[in-house]
């Protein structure tokens, strides 16, 4: 009997992101079987002043069939992005940053006017306005950034277009010892970073989200600060002013709390389907870590006595792993997958993802 191939389409478990234009033709690793009793796997975490307990707990109540040790064809890449509409609508209420503010004012959606304008003052020699659109021939670039909840669980990926924050601190004549810049918003609202930080992290004035250019209801600036390897809180919005400063010490840049660090979601929707038995699934989702490059994707089919390991050997802690497994079953029934993630550094996903479905 010729083997078919059924792809569980759109949506997400668990969380209201979804992934378009991801492009997963990549090249094809061998997963290995790890056993979640091996040491290595590491369910233990500390962080700071912070000991992390990631366990998977084993509810199978017998309803659903256990398969230990599934392989597979796994394939990864670090593309894709999430629409803007989740992008700015699933990072909760909160009322500072973009990762926290919903409904960001895109020009199809709004027909606000763009305004590129940014003061630029604090510790240096003669304050300045500039007009980042009239830079942005010149000195613009494009990025694939990553964007994640300092304490939450949303995250997400945008390809975005705008000026380095280097371009601006450039052209300013910096007084001695400035080591700190904030990026303003049109609310007053701002996060203190250490200057050589943002610079080493590439930090950008963004004006185009996913081909989208940035607008804005009022005449407030349309810019947001994006970079890699950054919780979102610092992805301050409407920027009108930077200021360069010199402080008695540099700040300190909070971190992903531990509970939500290497993060992992499925991206597959499976109410409602059936598939058959031997015809080939292929599951696929989306992990991210900020900070620590992922190591392995890691999938149970037998609530987590055993696992199977697959490596995405040079991913880069910059952007998400897109992944693909797939797989057959011959048995019909009931089945559930969980998946962890697992980083160059140790961690193991503190919240893995589950999806349930059905062979017959």
């Amino acid at each position: 009997m010729t083997q078919r191939n059924t792809r569980m389409f759109a949506g997400v478990a668990g969380a209201a992101l979804l992934l378009t234009g991801s492009g997963l033709a990549l090249n094809a690793l061998n997963p290995n079987s790890a056993d979640a009793s091996d040491a290595a796997s590491g369910t233990t975490h500390s962080f700071n002043e912070n000991v992390v307990e990631a366990s998977w707990v084993n509810v199978d109540d017998g309803s659903y069939v256990r398969v230990p040790n599934v392989q597979g064809s796994f394939v990864f890449n670090q593309l894709g992005t999430t629409p803007n509409d989740e992008l700015f609508n699933v990072f909760g209420a909160a009322l500072t940053s973009m990762c926290s503010k919903p409904a960001v004012e895109f020009e199809a959606q709004t027909g606000g006017v763009a305004n590129f304008y940014v003061n630029v003052g604090g510790h240096i020699k003669k304050n300045f306005t500039v007009d980042v659109s009239e830079l942005s021939e010149d000195a613009s670039e494009e990025a694939l950034m990553a964007c994640s909840c300092a304490t939450g669980s949303p995250f997400g990926q945008a390809a975005v277009l705008g000026v380095p924050l280097a371009s601006i601190v450039e052209m300013a004549d910096l007084e001695e010892g400035v080591n700190t810049v904030t990026a303003y918003g049109a609310d007053g609202f701002g996060q203190p970073l250490p200057l050589r930080y943002a610079l080493e992290h590439d930090a950008m004035l963004v004006y185009q989200v996913n081909g989208q250019e940035l607008t804005s209801a009022t005449d407030g600036s349309s810019m947001q600060l994006w970079m890699p390897e950054t919780v979102a809180r610092y992805f301050t919005r409407n920027i009108t002013d930077i200021e360069l400063t010199r402080e008695d010490a540099e700040p300190d840049v909070q971190q992903v709390d531990p509970c939500y660090r290497n993060k992992i979601n499925i991206m597959n929707y499976a109410d409602g389907c059936t598939f058959v038995a031997g015809d080939e699934i292929t599951f696929e989702g989306v992990a991210d870590d900020l900070g620590s490059p992922i190591e392995a994707i890691e999938f149970s089919f037998d609530g987590g006595a055993t696992w199977t390991s697959c490596a995405t050997e040079g991913a880069t802690a910059d952007k998400w792993v897109n992944w693909q497994f797939s797989t057959s079953f011959e048995d019909a029934g009931d089945y559930r997958m969980t998946v962890r993630a697992k980083t160059a550094d140790g961690m193991v996903s503190p919240l893995a993802a589950t999806l349930l479905f059905q062979v017959s």
